[in-house]
């Protein structure tokens, strides 16, 4: 990972990480051409200079229940309006799970039984999706499975994947990218034998760290500013990737620095931001965010760290490379073949928040084989729901 090294007789060692964005390349045409380079000029954005990495990286709180009643490891999570301070002085609305912004890490362990109790004390229906998770679909938390305000859902499933790195969000449709901004995103760790046995960093917090990686854009007063595009932006053809931010959090906490105290330490990344792509070295187009260049996170090794096991050459478990030309088209062959439900959907759909709120997803069944021919295409479109249930339908 590149890095830059800044040494300092009255700093201990530092080493930053730079992120930079990128994604699709425009062109210009003469009807347009000088509003879309007023637009180009307006477009680049970077904080590499200003940061002092004054604030400690905050970590979020992690959820790891011991198994209880019938095996099954139970977590409870309470959505929420809050209040936080990003930007010194200054207050944001904000939304998070079990606190103000944010959510807790949920760890979870391959074969175990998981029992969630979601309850909602936002303003608004929302979802809880869990982006990545093996589990039937009626526990998935689409958008056709939203939790009324004062509702609980409590969702069930077995785990049944390799160990991973996942995250969870509200997916409500024509909304996620304003619940996401707001701050309702957490991360899930899986972890599996495999895992156990791979001499990899896990002690979280201390060399197994989550960064979740978020771009906003703030009022002077310190709101969150949900503005997407300008006019000008419209009138250049350049308004379709949605919010991009000038003000980079990591884990909800601005200008800050990690402190290390291992010889190796694991960065679990997590990009929970609206549109914004983040790329190591090399940008891409500007409108895209290309051009931009932040820095996030200071590294500040302390005088002496603990020993770190060698990294393993080969995680135990892993599939087995399969080597492919820079310049060929693949096809991927997905089995759906475990968790069968003829009423209830899975959904997929483009990650760009805005893209997917304005109608860029669709849903699909997986039924046994041989009921393919069998099964309505058509289904129901259930409302928001309240009460207290284990699925949405």
């Amino acid at each position: 990972m590149p890095a830059r090294r800044t040494d300092s007789a009255a700093r201990p060692t530092r080493r930053r990480i730079l992120f930079a964005t990128g994604g699709v390349v425009l062109a210009a045409s003469a009807g347009w051409g000088g509003n879309w380079l007023a637009a180009y000029k307006r477009h680049a954005r970077s904080n590499v200079g200003t940061l002092g990495f004054r604030n400690r990286l905050r970590i979020p709180e992690l959820l790891d229940p011991r198994a209880s009643g019938g095996g099954a490891r139970r977590y409870e999570l309470e959505l929420a309006p809050g209040s936080s301070e990003f930007l010194s002085g200054r207050k944001t609305a904000t939304w998070g799970a079990d606190g103000p912004y944010l959510a807790p890490t949920l760890r979870m362990r391959d074969g175990d039984p998981g029992a969630l109790t979601v309850r909602n004390a936002l303003p608004e229906p929302t979802t809880l999706h869990w982006h990545g998770m093996h589990l039937p679909p009626a526990m998935d938390g689409g958008p056709h499975q939203m939790v009324a305000p004062g509702a609980v859902w409590r969702p069930r499933w077995t785990v049944h994947q390799p160990a991973s790195t996942l995250w969870y969000h509200p997916h409500p449709h024509g909304s996620t990218g304003s619940h996401v901004y707001r701050g309702i995103a957490g991360m899930i760790i899986v972890d599996d034998a495999a895992s156990d046995r791979s001499g990899l960093p896990s002690a979280y917090g201390v060399d197994d760290i989550p960064l979740v990686l978020q771009d906003k854009n703030f009022h002077d007063d310190g709101a969150l500013d949900f503005t997407e595009s300008t006019f000008a932006d419209t009138l250049a053809g350049v308004d379709s990737l949605g919010l991009l931010g000038d003000t980079i959090l990591v884990n909800g906490t601005h200008d800050p620095h990690f402190e290390v105290t291992t010889e190796r330490v694991r960065l679990r990344l997590l990009n929970g931001s609206n549109a914004r792509v983040y790329e190591l070295g090399f940008p891409g187009d500007r409108f895209a965010g290309g051009d931009d260049t932040f820095d996030l996170l200071e590294l500040r090794a302390a005088p002496r760290l603990d020993p770190s096991p060698p990294l393993p050459t080969r995680i135990d478990g892993a599939p087995a490379a399969i080597p492919l030309p820079g310049t060929t088209t693949v096809r991927l062959a997905v089995r759906f073949d475990t968790l069968t439900d003829e009423r209830i959907p899975y959904m997929y759909h483009c990650h760009v928040l805005r893209h997917e709120d304005d109608g860029m997803m669709g849903q699909f069944l997986v039924v046994a084989p041989g009921r393919e021919d069998k099964v309505s295409r058509t289904l129901d479109a259930p409302g928001a729901h309240g009460g207290s249930h284990g699925s949405h339908r």
